[in-house]
């Protein structure tokens, strides 16, 4: 595993400006660290929600690029204009959306040419490494620690979702401050019940 700091000033509230890199999103973020290999200069992140493509993105852009976030619900022309200006500054553009380009509604037919010619990256549903990195990643953003006997137990049994590991972490810290109690075990099997 490893943790890449990031040289951002804003994050959402309070948390670290850390983004993991394992095997689920590693492909993806080579790939954003390379944009001078990118056909085109042009580049589309996909993955899950919560999955850390807003995170990559705000990295590749404090490099220099430009991000179109949504881009899925982007107007064809907007896309289209971004595209030209893109190849006219040699400025590499992300377009980033939660779905690959094939399920977007692109009517223009030029556009969906440009669209189809750009690397595709994707991140992948959250291996074990990350479930774990992320759990006391989520947690300590809190001010709480997993044990690690937790953490396996959590692992095997948890829904493999980006959204559902952010939730288990919320949910973990709650009970566990509402019971003055530490995220164990005990506490984890209980929040897996509810």
């Amino acid at each position: 595993m490893r943790q890449i700091a990031l040289p951002l000033d804003e994050l959402r509230g309070g948390t670290s400006s850390s983004l993991i890199i394992t095997p689920s999103n590693a492909t993806a973020f080579a790939g954003i660290s390379s944009s001078t290999n990118w056909p085109k200069g042009c580049a589309i992140l996909t993955g899950p929600a919560r999955s850390g493509k807003s995170l990559m993105a705000r990295y590749f852009s404090g490099q220099g690029g430009t991000v179109i976030d949504d881009a899925e619900t982007s107007v064809d022309e907007t896309l289209f204009n971004a595209w030209n200006r893109s190849q006219e500054t040699s400025v590499p553009l992300l377009l980033i959306s939660r779905w690959r380009p094939a399920d977007w509604n692109i009517e223009l037919p030029d556009l969906k040419s440009r669209v189809g010619a750009a690397l595709l990256l994707e991140i992948a549903a959250p291996d074990d490494e990350m479930i774990e990195q992320l759990l006391q990643k989520q947690l300590a953003d809190r001010g709480a620690v997993i044990s690690i006997d937790a953490i396996s137990y959590v692992k095997r049994r948890i829904e493999r979702s980006y959204a559902a590991i952010e939730g288990f972490a919320r949910a973990a810290n709650t009970m566990a401050l509402a019971n003055n109690a530490p995220v164990n075990l005990a506490l984890v099997k209980k929040v897996l019940d509810v």
